[in-house]
């Protein structure tokens, strides 16, 4: 594993671990709508763009199967927000946080995408609380 990719690894399972210990999944979005990432949570035209910030920002360090597979599975029923959360803080390496709010959004409505998220008719938002209240989900055959 290179070592932004180990570095991302660490930082996702450390993000994912403390939202277990803090409460910060399905269990604290009781009282609100609760979604997941299979109920269409974003558009073909939000994760394009997402796609573009990728490629502009991303894939000069990680490669497109980074964002797939055993490492995204492992934030399985976590909400959407923790992903934001590290990626927004953490990335790029270069500059940390760095990018606009909603690139960080659409990017993971390309994460999304990618693994095989249906698209929805509303973008996938950018506050916090909304952000909250998506889980991420796959279906049983993924």
């Amino acid at each position: 594993m290179s070592a932004p990719r180990s570095r991302f690894a660490t930082i996702a399972l450390v993000a994912l671990a403390g939202a277990v210990a803090f409460g910060v999944g399905a269990g604290s979005t009781a009282a609100q709508e609760v979604r997941t990432t299979l109920d269409g949570v974003y558009t073909d035209e939000q994760a394009e763009r997402g796609r573009a910030t990728y490629v502009r920002t991303c894939s000069q360090c990680h490669t497109l199967d980074w964002y797939t597979g055993d490492l995204m599975k492992a934030w399985a029923e976590a909400p959407v927000f923790n992903l934001f959360e590290v990626i927004s803080t953490t990335m790029p390496e270069d500059n940390p946080g760095s990018l606009p709010r909603r690139d960080y959004v659409d990017m993971i409505a390309y994460i999304l995408k990618v693994n095989g998220m249906p698209p929805g008719d509303a973008e996938l938002s950018t506050g916090a609380s909304r952000l909250r209240q998506i889980l991420f989900r796959w279906s049983a055959g993924s």
